[in-house]
């Protein structure tokens, strides 16, 4: 899970970096003076970036998500959908805990 976590708690950098690198490629296609793009490449690029705004939204939302239920600190949750046969969504919910939580910590340093 360690893994998981150092992976979550970045996500911060790696959504610029995805955001960097498709801001440096539509300025690469713009300014091409040799005619190596086309407007084909343009509109490939500016659909990448469409999508990778998309995911990061959707990363956000899990996120607040995840912040929502620790902060419910209920420590039932977890038991009762394990009770109800929910293994996947409480290894999900315990999941989104554990990586809150790891937020909370690398947002304090």
């Amino acid at each position: 899970m360690s893994g998981d976590t150092h992976a979550i708690t970045a996500w911060p950098n790696l959504c610029n970096a995805a955001r960097e690198f498709i801001a440096e490629r539509i300025l690469t296609i713009e300014a091409d003076s040799f005619g190596d793009y086309t407007a084909e490449d343009m509109a490939s690029a500016q659909r990448e970036e469409q999508q990778i705004e998309s995911e990061i939204a959707q990363l956000q939302a899990l996120l607040t998500a995840a912040i929502q239920i620790e902060r419910m600190r209920h420590p039932s949750i977890a038991a009762l959908l394990r009770q109800h046969g929910f293994v996947y969504e409480t290894a999900q919910v315990e999941a989104l805990v554990a990586a809150t939580q790891a937020c909370a910590a690398f947002e304090k340093d």
